[in-house]
C-alpha cells in the first residue's frame, strides 16, 4: 500500500539512470511548469525510500518544474520496493513516452531479462504494458554497438533505420552507419537485406575471412602531367593540399606535394575508399537482384 505524503523537495534524488531527459525548452514541458505555478502538482510522484533520501521512480518532469517554481515540498507516493521492481515501474511509466531514448531503454530491458532468465518476450510485454512485437523491436537496439546507440539516442538515426542496423553483424555496423543517417528506411532495407544474405552465404560455405576483410589500401598512381602541369600554372590546390595533409613545415608540403601527384594525399585517398565502397554496394544488390 503506497502511503501518500508531502515531502521536502531537498529530500528527493532523481533516479541513477534516466530514460529520457528533461527539455526545459519543450512546449510540454512549459505548459507543465506554468501549470504547476498556478495550481500546483495535482498527480503526486512516486518515490521510492532509499537510505535518508527518496528516489524518484516516476515524475521527473514534476519534480524539475516544482524546483524551478520554488516550491518546498511536493506531494509524493511513498512504495517500498527493490531496484529490479522500481526499473520495471520506470519502464512502464516511459515506454509511451516519444522523448524516451530508446537504446538506452533497450539496455534497461536487457538488464530486466538478464535478472530473470526465466523471462520470455510475451511475459516482460505484459509487464511494461506493450505488444510483443514492439518489445522485441526495442530489444534488437542492444547489438548496436555502444557508441552507435549513442547516435540513435540523439535522433541521428530513425528508429526505422536503427532496427535495420541493428541486423547487420557489429563487426560491420560502422561501415552502414552513415547510410544508416541519411538513406529512407525502404531504401536501407534493402541494403541491409542483402548485407544479411551475403553474411549469412559466408558462414554456411566457411568463407568469414574473406567476408570480414574490408581492409582498405589505396594504390599509388601518377596524375597525368597535364594535371600536374596546370596545378604549376594555376595554384589552385596546393594549399588545400598542404593544409589538408597538416603541413607545418616546407619539408612537408614537399612530401604532400609527392603524396598529392601519386594520389596518396588524404583527400585521395578518401575518394579511392569511397569508390571501393561504392562498387562493393553495387556487387551486393546485383546479387540480390540475380537471385
Amino acid at each position: 500500500m503506497d502511503d501518500q505524503k508531502h515531502l521536502s523537495i531537498h529530500m528527493l534524488r532523481e533516479p541513477k539512470i534516466r530514460l529520457r531527459d528533461v527539455d526545459r525548452e519543450a512546449i510540454d514541458y512549459l505548459e507543465l511548469r506554468d501549470s504547476i505555478r498556478d495550481h500546483g502538482i495535482l498527480q503526486p510522484l512516486l518515490v521510492r525510500p532509499v537510505g535518508d533520501v527518496f528516489e524518484i521512480i516516476e515524475g521527473c518532469h514534476r519534480f524539475t518544474a516544482a524546483k524551478e517554481v520554488g516550491l518546498e515540498e511536493v506531494p509524493c507516493l511513498v512504495r517500498q520496493c527493490s531496484d529490479e521492481e522500481a526499473l520495471v515501474l520506470q519502464l512502464q511509466a516511459n515506454a509511451i513516452s516519444p522523448e524516451t531514448k530508446l537504446a538506452e531503454y533497450a539496455q534497461q530491458l536487457k538488464r530486466l531479462m538478464l535478472r530473470n532468465p526465466d523471462m520470455t518476450i510475451r511475459e516482460l510485454s505484459c509487464l511494461i504494458r506493450k505488444s510483443p512485437a514492439w518489445v522485441g523491436k526495442c530489444l534488437a537496439l542492444v547489438n548496436i554497438l555502444k557508441e552507435l546507440q549513442v547516435i540513435v539516442d540523439r535522433g541521428e538515426i530513425s528508429i526505422e533505420n536503427a532496427y535495420l542496423l541493428a541486423k547487420i553483424p557489429r563487426s560491420m555496423q560502422k561501415q552502414y552507419v552513415d547510410r544508416a543517417k541519411v538513406m529512407p528506411p525502404r531504401e536501407f532495407r534493402v541494403i541491409v537485406a542483402a548485407c544479411v544474405k551475403q553474411f549469412t552465404e559466408a558462414v554456411k560455405q566457411g568463407k568469414m575471412d574473406a567476408f570480414y576483410s574490408d581492409k582498405f589500401e589505396a594504390v599509388a598512381y601518377l596524375r597525368s602531367l597535364k594535371e600536374i602541369e596546370e596545378e604549376r600554372r594555376k595554384h589552385a590546390v596546393g594549399a588545400l593540399v598542404c593544409t589538408g595533409e597538416g603541413c607545418r613545415a616546407v619539408l612537408d608540403g614537399f612530401y604532400a606535394g609527392l603524396r598529392w601527384v601519386c594520389h596518396l594525399d588524404r583527400a585521395s585517398v578518401k575518394e579511392q575508399e569511397n569508390a571501393i565502397r561504392a562498387k562493393r554496394e553495387r556487387q551486393v544488390l546485383d546479387v540480390q537482384i540475380e537471385e
